[in-house]
């Protein structure tokens, strides 16, 4: 999400989504400076298919997004899983980590 402020981009995001807290947990990360920053995360919701869209009001920010279900046998995709949970992701296509949002 280049060229807005991530930060409130997110914290928007969260608000809207808020019915879906019984449904879903998800990290999103922000990545980069001011006026060049990116966003990334990983969600966990219930079911097997994109749980954003379940609902009308949920689809408003993700259909900004780049959503690939992680493959859990893929030890590439589960070690990206266990670096966001972890905490442990410094940088992202070249941005440093700037703060992180828990929803």
């Amino acid at each position: 999400s280049s060229g807005i402020n991530a930060e409130y981009g997110v914290k928007g995001m969260f608000q809207r989504l808020e019915s879906m807290k019984k449904f879903a947990f998800g990290l999103m990360y922000v990545f980069g400076n001011p006026g060049d920053q990116k966003l990334a995360g990983v969600w966990l919701g219930r079911g097997g298919d994109n749980f954003f869209y379940e609902d009308d009001n949920w689809t408003i920010d993700i259909e900004n997004f780049n959503c690939t279900k992680l493959d859990m046998n893929k030890p590439e995709e589960k070690a990206l899983w266990t670096k966001f949970v972890a905490g442990e992701i410094d940088d992202w296509e070249g941005r440093q980590f700037e703060k992180d949002h828990i929803f």
